[in-house]
């Protein structure tokens, strides 16, 4: 089986696994908010980035597999900033309901407070949520389901609700719309979201990196 060094500390893991996995059997924390066990990595949040050795190149973990004597640096200053950059990027907007209003980080009180990983890494990376302030990106209005509820202002574009439900087999499901600056996850076809996810409701808000979508708590759901 493949071996790999990162930060001095020499793993062993299994064939096609990626550096993200090979960094957590080690028990070192890469930041990873559009990574999901199942899905398939999309790198859209950059946060999980670390430098190869010989040569040097920067790499996101969650979609650089393993090969056999890679040697990685994950903890170094040069790695830290460029995590810290990834996420004042995601912060900009996060949670914002127009350009006048501040991102939400580190006052947010969603139900996802706690359990937020973006509200967790830009603490410990000391992020600045105003570095990148700027137009905000369209995110439409909150959209509620008879178990869940997606607010997506603060949805980062990671794109694993959209695969969970694929893999669900759910007939509508969520998509991409739009492009470029404009783009945003949604119910295609402008239907409702209760028929875009009538068996992966619960599924996609456990999943959610952040306080997109959270499930309803019991008193809250409809005709209970």
């Amino acid at each position: 089986m493949p071996r790999v060094t990162i930060d001095n500390q020499e793993v062993e893991v299994i064939p096609d696994s990626n550096l993200l996995a090979a960094a957590r059997k080690l028990g070192i924390d890469v930041p990873a908010l559009c990574y999901h066990p199942g899905c398939t990595a999309n790198t859209s949040c950059m946060t999980c980035l670390v430098k190869l050795k010989d040569p040097d190149r920067i790499v996101p973990a969650c979609a650089t597999l393993v090969e056999d004597g890679m040697r990685v640096e994950s903890e170094t200053e040069e790695v830290h900033t460029l995590r810290r950059s990834a996420l004042e990027l995601l912060l900009s907007d996060h949670g914002r309901e127009s350009e006048d209003d501040g991102p939400s980080y580190p006052d947010c009180v969603c139900d996802k407070r706690e359990i937020c990983r973006l509200r967790k890494y830009a603490t410990l990376y000391h992020a600045d949520p105003n570095r990148f302030r700027g137009e905000r990106r369209p995110a439409g209005k909150p959209q509620e389901h008879p178990e869940i509820i997606y607010d997506p202002s603060k949805c980062i574009l990671c794109g694993i609700c959209i695969q969970i439900a694929r893999q669900a087999g759910e007939p509508l499901g969520l998509t991409f719309i739009g492009r470029g600056f404009d783009v945003r996850v949604d119910v295609p076809f402008n239907e409702s979201l209760e028929r875009a996810l009538r068996e992966a409701a619960r599924r996609c808000a456990g999943a959610c990196p952040t306080g997109a979508l959270t499930r309803r708590r019991k008193t809250d759901r409809r005709g209970e």
